[in-house]
């Protein structure tokens, strides 16, 4: 095979596999697998087909989620503008009586980061943030089952995000005291709160920002002013029910109310 037909075949394979999550997206439909069993993704393939999914589907992107790569994955994805909610009302998409979610501090950028050949620090990373905002990142997929496919193919996937409720700003917290550990308590009708010793995955809230900037920036991807960036849960992922009233504490930064509810409410 000649080299200009393996990069054709790599280019139908991740237009094929983009196409389909995409209409997994519009359809609400699972997918087994990504069709390209025949095909072992690198991980730039699976970075290039979660980067094809946004532009097929006409997305803009309003923010992302990182956290410091680890051995074989890069933990980065996009957080479309449709699905930011700001309110205290989030409408899923599927009939269920609970949801995933993942209590996190949300960075929104006051100054674009460009991408640039001088790589950025993390004292251009904490200038560039304007505020921090109490988040919960809204865990779900395009995959029947997430736990029978590749790492590569959950990154094409946008790394289980189905959005993110973007809460206020957290109280006495910015880009110079991110903390390392906060507090989280989950309230909601006839159910006892549950308390738990939040700890950020990385340790540094900030570090991952920095790595993402980076990243991005080689690949010529600019962050823009504006848009949030998420970078870990302080409480791993909480299931919790939908068609009720929730409060989320983030220890003394502030209280974050939001209501899950499906379509057919």
């Amino acid at each position: 095979m000649s080299p200009m037909r393996s990069i054709d075949l790599a280019e139908s394979t991740i237009l094929k596999a983009a196409t389909e999550l995409v209409r997994a997206r519009n359809t609400g439909s699972r997918l087994d697998t990504l069709p390209c069993d025949e095909v072992a993704l690198s991980l730039e393939q699976g970075f290039e087909i979660q980067q094809r999914v946004g532009v097929i589907a006409g997305k803009k992107v309003g923010g992302w989620k990182c956290a410091l790569p680890k051995p074989g994955k890069w933990i980065v994805a996009p957080i479309y503008t449709d699905h930011i909610v700001r309110s205290e009302h989030y409408p899923l998409d599927v009939a269920t009586s609970t949801v995933r979610i993942e209590p996190e501090l949300a960075c929104v950028l006051g100054a674009d980061l460009l991408a640039r050949s001088t790589p950025y620090t993390a004292e251009d990373i904490t200038r560039s943030i304007s505020e921090v905002r109490l988040a919960l990142e809204v865990i779900d997929c395009r995959y029947v089952d997430p736990q029978k496919v590749t790492f590569e193919q959950l990154l094409a996937d946008g790394l289980l995000n189905h959005g993110l409720v973007l809460g206020p700003t957290a109280n006495s917290l910015n880009s110079d005291n991110l903390p390392a550990h906060l507090g989280v308590t989950l309230r909601h009708p006839g159910v006892e709160p549950v308390s738990i010793s939040g700890v950020h995955p990385d340790h540094d809230p900030l570090a991952p920002i920095v790595w993402l900037a980076n990243f991005l920036s080689t690949r010529g991807i600019d962050l823009q002013a504006g848009q949030v960036v998420i970078t870990g849960s302080y409480a791993g992922v909480l299931e919790v029910p939908t068609h009720q009233p929730l409060d989320i504490q983030f220890g003394e930064a502030g209280s974050l109310p939001v209501l899950f509810s499906t379509l057919e409410e």
